[in-house]
């Protein structure tokens, strides 16, 4: 028989879950969908020693930061299961959400970089300019039922999706559009559990101007209906400027396989970002968020330059398609991305052309790989930005930061955890952790980017 406790939420864990203890009790319990401040009725479904986890039976006082989810297909106590797991904050307001994340920042500073100051070195998380409809990419699973949406919290059941409102109107629009066209085709939707079936996701890039590219993820290359489906498409959503296909034989959660095929219109879409012009390959790394990624970079430039010391030289690791290295070109007499997607640095060259920047160079390749053959090229003296996936830094990539010609590191990052793990490697070997400024670039999920400053001593 289940065990049914009374929880206080404190706080939220970085995971999204709300945190708190139960009444007359130590034990810590993690819950799904609570908010701060909440008193809830809670059944306990693990229990692993000191906590347990368990899902909200009753709300039995709602805290301060509680709101009403905008979204029909969002977890909430009085609606069924299941809830679609695409976001897990929108039971809170806004301005909470931002005061947990950064409190999320702090914790991991403390617990895991063992840093005594975390309070005083992370600044209040900046806002996102859009909270809502903010997602310039969106990949969407079908699934049999005949489904579309989002995997449900925890598991691999689809969450059939009659909208989304992280996601613009028209990936929306586009996406119920091509679900109808693929149910009037009769195609088979991709079933995980036996590996059967051809269309797998949907693929949908869009830009400030409106314009969208799509791509079908399915598990052949063969489509013989490709005209009439992009004439089709096209015709409803004239904002749509190129369609492909990319193939994902293998039996994997990974969305996006090696192979992709333009089947129609243009081969890659365009993006503005301040004063910039970026033209991104369908499978190129580009911040979700673009308003909110314009605040990340001003704060990564800001902190490249802060107290004004000038370097010969910027390293930009991990580069993508060489945004935030365009963002520094006119802070650095040279500026060197790396970044191993080989298409992502042939838009890199693309991008500093057409934007006039004409000390920018890029360099394909892992990091690991491409470090240690700078050798001369590199001054006695020059600063590094680092914006690695969530896993971090590897080992080779943190030692060779270590080197005293780098002088100032900035990191961009998408988990404080990592993050603060690899912070606390580096001020071990010679760096000074100076300050950590939390940015929203996910508003209505517990995610958060940062961008850090460390000095040399």
């Amino acid at each position: 028989m289940s065990e049914t406790l009374t929880v206080k939420v404190d706080a939220m864990a970085p995971a999204g879950d709300g945190l708190g203890r139960a009444e007359g009790s130590a034990r810590v319990v993690f819950v799904p969908g609570a908010a701060p401040g909440d008193r809830l009725e809670v059944e306990l479904f693990e229990v692993k020693g000191s906590f347990a986890r368990g899902r909200i039976k009753r709300v039995l006082s709602s805290g301060s930061a509680r709101i009403d989810p905008p979204c029909p297909h969002h977890a909430a106590p009085n609606r069924p299961a299941p809830a679609c797991g695409g976001c897990g904050w929108q039971q809170i307001d806004y301005a909470a959400q931002l005061a947990q994340k950064r409190g999320i920042v702090v914790d991991c500073l403390k617990r895991i970089g063992k840093f005594d100051g975390a309070e005083a070195l992370t600044a209040a998380t900046k806002a996102a300019p859009k909270p809502w409809g903010y997602r310039n990419k969106v990949q969407i699973p079908f699934g049999p039922g005949p489904v579309m949406g989002f995997f449900s919290a925890g598991s691999r059941e689809i969450v059939d999706m009659r909208e989304c409102p992280i996601q613009p109107d028209l990936s929306v629009r586009i996406a119920l559009t091509v679900k109808k066209m693929a149910l009037a085709r009769g195609w088979n939707f991709y079933d995980g559990k036996t590996g059967r079936g051809w269309l797998r996701h949907l693929y949908i890039r869009t830009n400030a101007e409106s314009q969208a590219i799509v791509a079908l993820v399915v598990t052949r290359s063969e489509f013989p209906d490709r005209e009439t489906f992009a004439a089709e498409l096209h015709a409803q959503h004239p904002e749509v400027v190129g369609l492909h296909l990319n193939v994902q034989p293998e039996r994997t959660s990974v969305v996006l396989g090696p192979e992709w095929r333009r089947l129609w219109g243009a081969r890659e879409i365009e993006e503005t970002l301040g004063r910039f012009r970026f033209t991104v390959s369908p499978g190129a790394f580009l911040q979700v968020n673009t308003p909110a990624a314009e605040v990340l970079y001003d704060e990564a430039k800001a902190a490249m330059r802060d107290g004004g010391k000038k370097f010969p030289m910027a390293l930009d690791l991990y580069c993508g398609v060489g945004t935030l290295t365009l963002w520094l070109a006119d802070s650095f007499p040279k500026v060197l991305g790396v970044e191993e997607n080989r298409d992502a640095v042939k838009d890199a060259y693309r991008n500093a052309e057409r934007n006039g920047v004409r000390n920018a160079r890029f360099k394909a390749g892992r990091a690991e790989a491409v470090l240690p053959k700078l050798g001369n090229e590199l001054p006695s003296e020059c600063a590094a930005l680092v914006d690695p996936p969530r896993i971090g830094l590897s080992q080779p990539v943190r030692r060779f930061l270590t080197e005293k010609r780098i002088r100032r590191l900035v990191y961009v990052s998408c988990d404080p955890a990592t993050f603060a793990r690899d912070a606390g490697y580096l001020t071990h070997s010679g760096y000074v952790l100076k300050r950590v400024q939390p940015v929203d670039l996910f508003p209505q999920t517990p995610h958060v980017e940062l961008v850090a400053l460390l000095d040399r001593t």
